[in-house]
């Protein structure tokens, strides 16, 4: 039987011109990808991300990135409420990114959405004072309720009875973790969705480059304090002298 010829390759793009071997973008399976990548090379991996959606990625490659993300733990404990109303709250926010969870908090009517969003601020900034992250490189990876050490107390009930009923106690396990949007633009489904995620990388990107001039200006104003205050000191001592 004679041999079939092969066919030639058509699926290069004009336009784009990516070649995964150079820039590393295999679906995550290297660490050639940094979690917060620049917004050209996040838009190419997209393109290609886009172009191979045909092509399923195994879940061991999205275990091997996640496992070497940075997790922030947050905590409350010994609530004076429901654990299973307090879950109906944090259902609200698992999942989302940080500015996305404060924003479905911010229109909750629940008696503890307040509480959860404080909790997310305040482990966001450990977050920053740590590792220099912020609220929008991160997602909430964990939020969920757990039972707390339940009172038990009397109920008076008619006909001179009384029974046993219970003050529910809960707490509040937060986990924030940093945002692979690598990961997430091969995840998304829909170009939609990619073109979301690109714009939550450019916001990341601009927070984080602000973050950073601020920490520079900050240390250089204490650096010309110390300075300052240095001088000073030579200055005290040798009128003394």
């Amino acid at each position: 039987m004679a041999a079939v010829p092969a066919r030639p390759n058509n699926s290069s793009n004009n336009t784009i011109q990516i070649n995964a071997r150079t820039l590393g973008v295999d679906h995550g399976a290297t660490k050639s990808l940094s979690p917060l990548v620049s917004i050209a090379d996040a838009e190419n991996f997209a393109a290609f991300a886009h172009a191979n959606r045909h092509q399923k990625v195994k879940p061991f490659i999205f275990k091997r990135r996640r496992v070497q993300l940075k997790t922030y733990v947050g905590n409350e404990r010994n609530i004076r409420h429901s654990p299973w109303r307090m879950n109906l709250v944090c259902q609200f926010a698992a999942g989302l990114t940080v500015p996305e969870a404060l924003k479905q908090l911010m229109f909750c009517r629940k008696v503890k959405a307040p509480l959860v969003a404080k909790i997310i601020r305040r482990t966001a900034n450990l977050a920053d004072i740590r590792d220099g992250y912020q609220a929008s490189q991160l997602e909430v990876a964990e939020c969920f309720a757990t039972h707390g050490s339940h009172l038990k107390r009397v109920k008076i009930m008619g006909r001179g009875r009384s029974g046993k009923k219970h003050r529910r106690h809960c707490h509040i396990r937060l986990v924030l973790r940093e945002i692979d949007f690598p990961t997430k633009l091969v995840q998304a489904e829909s170009i939609n969705q990619k073109r979301r995620w690109l714009g939550y990388l450019k916001t990341a990107t601009d927070d984080y480059e602000k973050a950073k001039v601020e920490r520079e200006e900050l240390a250089e104003l204490e650096a010309m304090a110390a300075e300052l205050e240095k001088e000073a000191r030579k200055k005290k001592e040798a009128e003394e002298n």
